[in-house]
Parts: structure tokens; sequence; C-alpha cells
């Protein structure tokens, strides 16, 4: 039986034999995918500017006025005298310091994030990684989808790959780049696609973290190929809202389908708004989205909907509150049609409405337009005024 320890002796010997080149097999592996990342970041630097502002202020923190407690002598409460106020959707205070963007087009048009904006800035300057300096322009922005385009007077730019759509997979490995940092290398965070068709459709999501340090900068996968514009977002209205998710692993980056509907109306100055129905809804219905007072003047009003009537779908999703329809419309910006199934008692009616800007709208009241028709139940509007 003496045979044994010498057996377990040699196989010690063996397997600790074994142990080096195995840590040096680990090594390699390590290096190869450290290279993958040194490389997609590399081929991507070139389309990343810094973006440099002076001046402006800390926005002053707006929002809707909350439903006062008091009611009117029939118990109703008293309408709102007006509720329609953009809100930026946090109390991030925004600092100074560079931003992000990328190439979008080689006659010197650079795609960032409207949140580099939010303070409104005197002077934007726009360092490319050449080493050349351009007084850039604000052209537009979209404050719906968070994005801001800028001109500098260049031409001949390069510009990068994009990963089509159909192509972008859960699960895909993501790198987030910035330059919120400073210096002439990004800031980099590594995750992966968490989520598809997130924000109505408008983003891929991902749990890189994300942060003012990457807004505006792109998301790209291992390719060096760009996944999206990294920008804050969340399902209420505001420009900063969404930052909440700061370094949280929720992140989000619009693609270049959502990107290329846009961007020739950027081109030309038209900047994109939140878009409005003009209603007040009355928070203690019960499962319902009852419209409590209707502002004149606005969309909804122009096509006879009234106080007492309840949304009963917006643009096919089912409404049981306020929150439901917010969700349903936060992403459809001013000047875009949405369907609503208006109940009035027993009939149902069909409409499209076009959204109006806050701007454009006017008090609520609660006295009740003309009544709907009911032998003409399914109305389109026209010729409306609500125009971006």
């Amino acid at each position: 039986m003496r045979w044994f320890p010498i057996v377990a002796s040699c196989m010690a010997l063996v397997t600790t034999a074994a142990q080096p080149a195995r840590a040096g097999e680990d090594f390699d592996i390590l290096k190869t995918r450290q290279s993958l990342f040194h490389d997609a970041i590399d081929s991507v630097v070139p389309y990343i500017v810094r973006i440099e502002t002076i001046g402006g202020a800390q926005p002053r923190v707006v929002g809707e006025t909350a439903p006062p407690e008091e009611e009117e002598d029939d118990g109703s409460p008293p309408p709102q005298p007006m509720p329609f106020q953009d809100n930026l959707g946090s109390q991030f205070m925004v600092a100074d310091g560079p931003t992000a963007g990328i190439i979008f087009d080689a006659d010197g048009w650079i795609l960032t994030s409207s949140f580099n904006f939010v303070r409104e800035p005197a002077h934007i300057t726009i360092h490319l990684t050449d080493g050349r300096d351009y007084v850039a322009e604000l052209v537009a922005r979209d404050r719906v989808r968070k994005l801001a385009l800028l001109k500098i007077d260049a031409t001949g730019l390069q510009t990068p790959e994009w990963v089509p759509v159909s192509e972008i997979r859960v699960g895909m490995r993501t790198i987030a780049l910035g330059r919120g940092f400073g210096g002439e290398s990004p800031s980099a965070t590594v995750g992966i696609v968490s989520a598809l068709n997130r924000m109505d459709g408008n983003a891929v999501q991902t749990d890189a973290k994300l942060s003012p340090a990457n807004y505006g900068g792109p998301l790209i996968d291992l390719r060096g190929r760009v996944l999206g514009i990294c920008v804050p977002m969340a399902q209420r209205p505001g420009e900063l809202a969404g930052v909440e998710f700061y370094d949280a692993g929720i992140g989000f980056a619009v693609t270049k389908d959502r990107v290329e509907e846009i961007v020739a109306e950027l081109k030309e100055g038209v900047s994109f708004y939140r878009g409005w129905l003009g209603v007040s809804i009355n928070t203690r219905a019960q499962n319902n989205c009852m419209i409590r007072a209707v502002a004149d003047p606005s969309p909804v009003r122009e096509l006879g909907i009234r106080p007492g009537d309840i949304i009963a779908t917006a643009n096919g999703h089912e409404l049981r509150s306020i929150k439901n329809l917010r969700q349903a419309i936060y992403m459809v910006p001013a000047g875009e049609v949405v369907q609503l199934v208006i109940r009035h008692g027993d009939l149902e009616s069909c409409y499209e409405v076009v959204l109006a800007r806050n701007t454009e709208l006017g008090a609520l009241v609660q006295n009740e337009p003309p009544p709907i028709d009911p032998a003409n139940p399914f109305i389109k509007p026209k010729k409306l005024p609500w125009k971006r």
C-alpha cells in the first residue's frame, strides 16, 4: 500500500507544474480582450470632439402647479390658472466643464446632447482631436430626445460608422465614451446592451455607467461602431429628466434611425419641444383619466373635447391614470399627432390631435365647448395652428 502516497505526490507535482502554464494562458486571454477595447476606443477617438462652453446661468427650476386642496362650493376642485410649464425634470445643478459630441456630417455638423446647453451658454468652442479649434453655432435642439446639433466652419471631416439598428442585440458589449474630464484621451465605461426599443422606441438601454462626463458622447460596440448618442432620459418631461440615473447602470443612447428622422429639420434650425394636449386631469377620479379642465386655446378644445370626458386610450395605450397618459405621450413632440379615444357618456369618439407647445396654450377653463356630434364620432382636424 506504499504506492498511494507516491502516486499522490506525483499527481501534485504534475498539477503544480501545470499551474504556471494555465496562468500564462489566462493572461494572454485577458490581454487579447483588453486589446479589443483599446482598438475599439482608438478607432472612434478621431470622431469624438470636446465641447467647451462659456457663460450661461443655472436654469431656474419650474414645474406644474400642484392640484390645490381647496374645493369649490359644488365640491369640485378649482381650475388651475396656468399649469403648462416645462419642467427641467431634476434639481441637478448643471456645472461648468467640457462635454462631448461626435462628428455627424463631413461638412461640420456636430451631434451631442441638449443636456450640455441647458445653461444657454453664450460661447461654444469645438476642439477636434487633430488640434484644431472652432467656434460653434448651436443650430437647434430636440428637447424631447435630448439631442442638439452644432455647426462649425469645416469641411472634409471624417465620420464614424454606425451600427444598423437591425444588428443591435441585447447582450452586445458596449463602451460609453466622453470628454467630461478634459484631456486628450476620452473617459470610458463598459457594459452591455441591456434592452432595445426603450423610451418609446427612441433609444437602446445600457448598463454602462452614464453621467455628465459622457452625455453627448457615443456608445460604441467592440468594433468601434456607434450604437447611439448617450443622453439622460426618463419617463417624464424635462431636459434634465434622467440625470438621477447618474452612474446607476441605467443609461440610454439615441440610435441612428431616430437621429436621421429629425436631423434634416435640425439642420434647418427647427427645434423640437414637448407636446401638450392642453388639459388638466382629475387626479381624484378612480381608474380612469377624466378631464377636469381644458385650456383655451388648446388642440383638444378645437375638437370639442370637454371637461368630464374620459381619455380612454392614447396612441393605443389604455389609460387608468394621469401617469399612464404621461407615459403614452411624453416622447411625442409638439406638432406631432396623438391618436385619442375619448369617452363621453356611452359614446366613444376617435381623434387625431396635433400636440401644441406650452407657449401656444391658454389658461384652463371649465366652461364646455360645443358638444360632440354623435353622427360624426370619427373626427380629424382639417387645419390647426399647432406647429413647432
